[in-house]
Parts: C-alpha cells; sequence; structure tokens
C-alpha cells in the first residue's frame, strides 16, 4: 500500500478539532441562553451539532482517501461537501445566537445591575416602614398620656421586633451575596443561575420582612400593616430580571463578530478533507474525473503484460533492441507511476 492511499491524521485535523471545540463551547452558551437555562437541552444540542459536523467534514475525508468503491464513494463525497455550506449555517444557529446575546451584553449588564439596586433598595424600603411604624406608635403613646418609661421601653420592644439582630445578620449576608452577583459576564453561562437565584432570594427576603412586621403590638393602632410583598422596590426589582431574561432569550442579530469568525471556522473544518490525498488508483475527481494513466479502465496491468509478451515471441527482436524496449518499459511505468502521485493530491 502507497503511503498516499492511507487516511491521514496531521495538522489539519489539529486545527479542525480546536475549531469544533470552540464552536461547541460557543453554542453550549447560545443555547443555554436561549432556552433560559437548561443545561440538560444544551448539552444535548452540542452533541447534535458535533456529530453533524463530523459528518460533514471528516467523513467526507474517510471517503476521500477510501481504497475501494470509488464510484460509490464519490457520490457520497460530493454530496456531503456540497452540502456542508448549508448544513454548517444551520448547525451554527446556536452559535450565532451567542454572539447575539454578546452583542447586547452591555445593556443586559445595565438591566442586570439596576435589579440588583433594586433588590438593596428594598431593605431601605423596609428600614423606612420600620422607622415609620415606630414613629407612629411613639406619638400614639404619648397622645395616650403614657408615661415616659412606658414609651421607651415599648418602643424598643417594638423596634426588636422589626429589626432584631436576625435582621441585621439578614441585609449584611444578603448584601455582601448581591455584590458578588454583580460580577457577571455574558461568557459566564451561570449568570442564568444568578438570575434564578437572586429571583428566589428576593422573595425569600420579602416574605422574612412580612414575617417581622406581621406581628403587632397590644396597643398599636388597629389599622398598621405588615410590609407589603408589591412594594415599590419589589416589582422594580422583578421587573428588571425579567427584562434581563428577555434580552438572552428573544434576542436574535446578526453579529458581524459571529459571520467573520463562522467563515474561519468553516474553513479550519475543511483542512482535513483539503490535506487528505485522494488513492492513486481512483480517477475520480470532486469536479469530474480523469482518465486513467498507464492502463486503460477495466484492464489490468498483468493483461497488458501478458499481450506484449506473447506479441513479443511472435515477433522476437536483437538483444539491443530488447534492452531498449526494457529501459523504455521502465520508464513508462516509472513515468505513469509519478503521474498517479501527483494526481493522488488533486481534489
Amino acid at each position: 500500500m502507497a503511503i498516499n492511499e492511507v487516511l491521514r491524521f496531521s495538522w489539519g485535523h489539529i486545527i479542525a478539532f480546536v475549531a469544533l471545540i470552540f464552536i461547541s463551547y460557543v453554542a453550549f452558551m447560545g443555547i443555554a441562553y436561549y432556552t433560559d437555562g437548561n443545561f440538560l437541552w444544551a448539552g444535548v444540542g452540542v452533541a447534535v451539532v458535533d456529530i453533524l459536523m463530523l459528518l460533514f467534514f471528516i467523513v467526507p475525508q474517510l471517503l476521500k482517501g477510501t481504497e475501494r468503491k470509488f464510484k460509490r464513494c464519490i457520490i457520497f463525497e460530493r454530496c456531503l461537501i456540497f452540502a456542508s455550506p448549508l448544513a454548517f449555517a444551520v448547525l451554527m444557529l446556536p452559535y450565532l445566537h451567542f454572539w447575539s446575546v454578546h452583542s447586547a451584553r452591555n445593556e443586559i449588564r445595565a438591566e442586570f445591575s439596576q435589579s440588583l439596586s433594586s433588590v438593596r433598595q428594598m431593605f431601605q424600603s423596609y428600614e423606612e416602614y420600620a422607622e415609620n411604624r415606630i414613629g407612629n406608635y411613639e406619638k400614639r403613646l404619648m397622645q395616650e398620656g403614657t408615661g415616659q418609661m412606658q414609651i421607651e421601653n415599648r418602643v424598643e420592644a417594638l423596634r426588636l421586633q422589626l429589626s432584631d439582630a436576625n435582621y441585621t445578620e439578614l441585609k449584611k449576608s444578603a448584601l455582601k451575596w448581591i455584590d458578588r452577583a454583580s460580577g457577571t459576564t455574558v461568557w459566564n453561562v451561570f449568570m442564568i443561575g444568578n438570575i434564578d437565584k437572586v429571583e428566589a432570594a428576593l422573595d425569600s427576603w420579602n416574605l422574612t420582612f412580612v414575617e417581622f412586621s406581621d406581628k403587632r403590638m397590644s396597643d398599636e393602632d388597629g389599622t398598621v400593616r405588615p410590609f407589603s410583598t408589591s412594594d415599590p422596590s419589589v416589582v422594580a426589582a422583578k421587573k428588571g430580571l425579567q427584562e434581563v431574561r428577555l434580552l438572552y432569550t428573544g434576542i436574535f442579530t446578526f453579529s458581524i463578530i459571529g459571520l467573520v469568525s463562522g467563515i474561519f471556522l468553516y474553513l479550519m473544518l475543511l483542512f482535513p478533507y483539503v490535506i487528505q490525498p485522494r488513492n492513486v488508483k481512483s480517477t475520480y475527481r470532486l469536479f469530474g474525473s480523469e482518465k486513467s494513466s498507464g492502463f486503460v479502465l477495466g484492464e489490468s496491468r498483468t493483461d497488458s503484460g501478458a499481450g506484449k509478451r506473447s506479441e513479443r515471441k511472435r515477433k522476437p527482436k536483437p538483444e539491443k533492441d530488447r534492452g531498449n524496449d526494457i529501459d523504455m518499459s521502465s520508464s513508462a511505468k516509472e513515468d505513469a507511476t509519478a503521474s498517479d502521485d501527483y494526481g493522488a493530491f488533486t481534489l
């Protein structure tokens, strides 16, 4: 078997697999953003993309280097190569979706930061609620002629009920967690998880404030209501997080970075096919075919040699002429072999 009849694994495959790894990573993020954090679908989608990429870019290389069934293989090879641009464009949709999200990264970052600011504002809203309620309670006691000592004790009791050590610890840990969540970027697909966690934490903290403020002092005004679950800061935070979600799930715009990088990645995936030499026995090419050099199709070299030997038996020649014939025949064979080797590196 000649060396150009085997499949070659070389730097072309390294380039192609680097391109495939990059496509897989970006496509995973694109699907994760589009499905709002469904990482199972993202994993399945990337697996499908990788399998089809191998089908349209690596299988043609195998067909090009085949050692038999040339006619059948060239049909499949041509179908895969000519269909590869369209297949590549379809398979790159998740890849392009990420670049759409990337193009809106500043808007996403601003909206997310604004939502976190609204979450911080909820703590300020609750503290204002507590101070107003304590002030109203103190005025009520003074109007009823309650002694100063009793007023101070009852007001302090209400203050501890609304803003005790548990609230202080909750606020400290919550603000620290919010500061860590604010540093996310679109390249970190787990930002989606941060949004879900912020929403869950927002509801949990708001419910805790409602529980703190739900209990009333026995002589407190009957019109007192607990902290609202529809406080403007809560509504603003939830609305902002929903806007962020709409930005990365709904948008789809063609990005220059996505288009240009996609073209380069397509060429990188073609490298294994381009550098794979075609088998010397095959006369088929990607475009058309070539005539066999050295012998006629359907006729073996053995049969041709046998015909020549029988012809020489019928018509003997002098020794010098035979030597010349042998030299010329050897030279012709070498030329044919060289021609075949050269043809093997054509498409």
